[in-house]
Parts: C-alpha cells; sequence; structure tokens
C-alpha cells in the first residue's frame, strides 16, 4: 500500500515527539562549580542519586571550580543545549557577581536556562575565642564602644560573607575590619585560631564545630530560628530583622534547551526535593531543599539582586 502524504507529514510531526520521549538515552552529567568534598559538592551528589533513580538514567557529578563558582557554570552554558549537561549554580555566579562587576565569566540569566531552585542554607554569625561577648546584645554594644577594634573574616572580596557582613554592620550602625581570605576553610581556621574576631559561615561548614564548642553562634541570618541549634537567636529575635540571607543553590542547563526537556528535567529536579530521603541527606548537611520552576527561581534572582544592590553601593563592594 503506498504511503500517502498525510502519513508522511503524521511521522515527520512524530519524530520530535520520540525524541523528546527518548529523553535521557544516555549518562547525564550534574556539574558541581565547587572542590569535590565540600558542602555543595554533597548536595549535588545527593541530588545526582535521586535523579537517576528518577530518571533511569546515571547522572555522573564532574567538579569545575574556580572564579568563585563561575567557572563551573560557564562549562555549562558552553555544553550542547541537549539537556545531558546539568549544573548548580551558587548565588555569587547568579546574584553578587553581575551586580559587582561588568565582567563576567558568564551571564547566569542569559547564558543559561533556570531549571530550578535546590537548597537553601542558613548563615549563622559566629565568633572565636578573642570575642568575650555572650550574645549579639553584648557584641553590638562593644563595637560601637570600640569602633574598628573588632575584624570580621571573609571568603573573599565580594563572597557572600562578605555581602553578609556588609549588610550586618549597616543594619547595626557598627565599624568592624574586614579581613578577606582566599576561601571560608582558611578563614574558620584563624577565626578559632584567634586571628580574627567573627565571620559568618552556611550551616555546613560551622555547624560541626558550633556543635563541638569550638565556635559560638551569636544569631542565626534568618526569619526564624533553624532546628540544628534552636537555641541560638534569629535575626528578629536580636532585633536586626533585616539581617536575613541564606547560601543559596539552584539548577541551570545551557541556554536554547528544548522546552520539553527543560520542563522534564525541572520536574524531576523539583520531585526529587520533595522525597523524603533527599530531604533528610540535605538537612544532615545543614540544607533546606527549595523546588521550584525555572520560572521561579529566576524571579528569585532578580529579586535578590534588587535586594543586594544598595547594600553593596553603600559598602563600596566592588571586584575590579
Amino acid at each position: 500500500m503506498p504511503i500517502t502524504r498525510r502519513q508522511i507529514l503524521l511521522s515527520a510531526a512524530a519524530l520530535p515527539l520520540a525524541a523528546q520521549a527518548a529523553f535521557p538515552e544516555k549518562p547525564i552529567t550534574l556539574v558541581v562549580p565547587y572542590p569535590a568534598g565540600g558542602p555543595a559538592d554533597g548536595y549535588g551528589r545527593a541530588l545526582a542519586e535521586a535523579l537517576s533513580l528518577r530518571l533511569k538514567q546515571t547522572v555522573v557529578v564532574e567538579n569545575k571550580a574556580g572564579a568563585g563558582g563561575a567557572l563551573g557554570v560557564q562549562a555549562v552554558a558552553r555544553s550542547a543545549p541537549d539537556g545531558y549537561t546539568i549544573g548548580m549554580v551558587g548565588n555569587g555566579a547568579s546574584i553578587f557577581t553581575p551586580i559587582m562587576s561588568d565582567k563576567l565569566v558568564v551571564d547566569v540569566m542569559k547564558e543559561t536556562t533556570l531549571l530550578g531552585k535546590m537548597v537553601r542554607t542558613p548563615n549563622f554569625l559566629v565568633v572565636g575565642p578573642t570575642v568575650k561577648a555572650q550574645n549579639l546584645r553584648e557584641l553590638v554594644a562593644y563595637a560601637k564602644a570600640n569602633p574598628g577594634k573588632l575584624t570580621v573574616a571573609s571568603a573573599g572580596m565580594g563572597t557572600g560573607p562578605h555581602i553578609l557582613a556588609e549588610l550586618f554592620k549597616q543594619e547595626a550602625g557598627l565599624f568592624i575590619l574586614h579581613v578577606p581570605y582566599k576561601g571560608a576553610a582558611p578563614a574558620v581556621q584563624d577565626l578559632m585560631g584567634g586571628q580574627v574576631d567573627m565571620f559568618f559561615g552556611e550551616a555546613p561548614g560551622v555547624l560541626s564545630l558550633i556543635k563541638a564548642g569550638k565556635l559560638r553562634a551569636l544569631m542565626v541570618t534568618d526569619t526564624q530560628r533553624v532546628r540544628w541549634l534552636p537555641d541560638v537567636p534569629s535575626a528578629k529575635d536580636v532585633g536586626l530583622p533585616g539581617v536575613v540571607a541564606d547560601g543559596f543553590y539552584g539548577m541551570v542547563g545551557p541556554a536554547n534547551l528544548p522546552p520539553a526537556i527543560a520542563a522534564q528535567l525541572s520536574t524531576a529536579i523539583a520531585d526529587a526535593l520533595r522525597t523524603p530521603a533527599l530531604g533528610e541527606r540535605f538537612d544532615q548537611r545543614g540544607g533546606l531543599p527549595e523546588p521550584s520552576t525555572g520560572d521561579q527561581y529566576g524571579a528569585y534572582i532578580k529579586a535578590e539582586q534588587a535586594r543586594w544592590l544598595p547594600v553593596i553601593k553603600r559598602g563600596k563592594i566592588t571586584l575590579e
């Protein structure tokens, strides 16, 4: 029986659907733009395992650290838009760097497809042995009476801990000397050694040290107390309701990702984040799952850029 023109057209129309239905046909690479073994890596590997189950295909983690997390995101942006390379992105590359510098390694909003939020990690204001203040009220009183005597460490110029420290100083009306380090780990090491006085650290990096008594937490920069350390007051509790900030990671793919594949990945990520098993693994690392759509993630980035821009301008923070 001869094939009719209508059958040819129907067959042609079905080809894209068949290709989409087959995704994924091979392993997917999930790029973590930070070193192996760190907190972000732990979240990435936990999500990769959960996605492997949902997509019925291997998801392999690849670490590409550098430029504050931007190099790994750039690798995702430059990959083929077929859904087989996705990656994490943190606040630095998506929110802070774009409003501090015109020289971007990668423009997340223009060069990637946003797949959704992933996880947020509360920050704690921690102090070392040099600080005698037993609570935030005493710390603020001392800082006001001794301007410039206290030091606050950061993971580097323009990093989350630096910008959060600037917000704290602005909201509390304090002058505290900023000491930038090349990463959170050396900053925390010197904090415990007494070389610096305070640090704003993400939960995964400081929780165990707080519980071991090596650091003291004076506040959590959240709207409410967190379950890991319920005795630590929130920003609202200490009278600084504006000092709220989380470490945050989202998921992206390269720009021009086919809508059907982007939707499939976005749904799989959000569904995985809602499972109790993944929630428990994140909880063990001090993280809170944040499932969302790509559009919701984009709205979050824009809102956060608008919120942090005045802080950065007042603090005259640049990456130039």
